[in-house]
């Protein structure tokens, strides 16, 4: 799966850009807040529809513009080459394109061109919030489960649904009115929500499976990684027997749910576990450990969706280097440059090998203008920018 050529109009701080990159690795090379990230985000964006550092759609716009597009041309081994678009707009609904036709549904864009991000903020996925955790599972699922961003539009739906009715059941005198409505809310709850439930599953298990080796060798064997669903309900892998234990969950807590008014049961209330040795590295692993688990994670992700898809997915890294020591580095080379097109964005090209950069293309990044720069360090061809 390759980006060939990508455009960007209004796009964070590019005005207008239109470039297209190397099937291999495309390094990205320039001062902090120069708009790097920017690119790379902006590959995101035509992979899963949203921002990889969780932004708002309003906030991608260029600051004095009413409306920001990104499209890109994406060659695919598996399917047909398509054209992909992402329009925001600072009044409107964003609009997704498929081959120059307006999807209606989400479902329909995630996943068409498939990206793995690679950042510092990858560390919160481990010792962030819980929501950090089901954000990450949402946006990597989506992309391999068209099924998967069907269902999570929806349960987000009945989720704000439900809680609305709970508050009007706090009325004693509104109970009876309200009640065959919430159960109504409460089958739809159970039946998208455990969907989602038994996908996640499935997800963390086969990805505990890929990144459990990989912790191994960036750990000289000495570090046992696992990854494990913590639901806030039985989740087996039957989907009737998940079906009847969210029931069941949702029974136990009904009482609670009334006086509290909101719902206290479901994939929103998920969590994941990361595991070194057996204790949670969250609470107990230090900050190299914790790097180390997400960096294992992530590589795990590009060797899971190879072997789900047959086809590598675009790895996006994002001033991670300066992270990480030089056997991490080659590690992550190891995995992508030989079977995926990367993006790599750095403030010092030093920190890569000769090796490595002899196999680039290089971009100069200079306030929201991309310049090709040859390996000797002087500027080919024109700037990727117009005013």
């Amino acid at each position: 799966m390759i980006l060939r050529h990508l455009s960007a109009l209004e796009f964070r701080n590019y005005a207008s850009l239109q470039q297209e990159f190397s099937p291999a690795l495309n390094i990205l090379i320039g001062a902090n807040a120069q708009g790097k990230s920017n690119i790379l985000e902006a590959v995101y964006l035509l992979a899963t529809s949203k921002s990889m550092r969780g932004n708002l759609d309003v906030e991608l716009i260029r600051w004095d513009a009413p409306a920001a597009v990104v499209s890109g041309y994406v060659l695919r081994e598996k399917a047909n080459d398509i054209e992909l678009e992402v329009a925001l707009s600072r009044g409107a609904k964003k609009s997704l394109v498929v081959n120059t036709v307006r999807v209606p549904r989400v479902m329909e864009f995630v996943g068409q061109l498939k990206a793995v991000s690679f950042s510092v903020s990858d560390l919160e996925v481990v010792r962030g919030e819980p929501s950090r955790r089901r954000r990450f599972l949402d946006l990597e699922i989506s992309q391999l489960s068209p099924s998967y961003c069907h269902a999570l539009a929806y349960y987000r739906k009945v989720v704000e649904q439900r809680n609305r009715l709970l508050k009007l059941m706090r009325d004693r005198s509104m109970r009876a009115t309200v009640e065959e409505t919430l159960s109504a809310w409460t089958e739809q709850l159970v039946h998208y929500g455990s969907r989602l439930a038994e996908r996640r599953r499935h997800f963390l298990d086969q990805l505990r499976e890929f990144s459990r080796p990989i912790h191994s060798l960036l750990t000289d064997q000495r570090e046992r990684l696992s990854v494990d669903y913590q639901p806030s309900f039985k989740v087996s892998e039957n989907l009737e027997e998940i079906q009847t234990a969210f029931r069941t969950a949702l029974g136990e807590v009904r009482e609670e749910e009334l006086r509290r008014q909101v719902t206290l049961v479901g994939p929103h209330r998920d969590d994941v576990l990361f595991l070194v040795n057996g204790r949670d590295v969250r609470t107990f692993g230090s900050q190299g450990q914790q790097r180390t688990v997400a960096l294992s994670v992530k590589l795990a992700e590009v060797e899971l969706m190879r072997d789900l898809t047959g086809e590598s997915p675009v790895c996006l890294l994002d001033d991670v280097f300066s992270e990480l020591d030089a056997r991490r580095r080659a590690h992550i080379f190891d995995v992508t440059l030989d079977s995926c097109q990367t993006f790599l964005s750095t403030t010092d090209l030093e920190l890569l090998p000769r090796e490595i950069q002899g196999r680039a293309e290089v971009f100069e990044v200079r306030e929201g203008v991309l310049t090709p720069v040859g390996a000797d360090g002087r500027v080919r061809g024109r700037a990727a920018h117009v005013d």
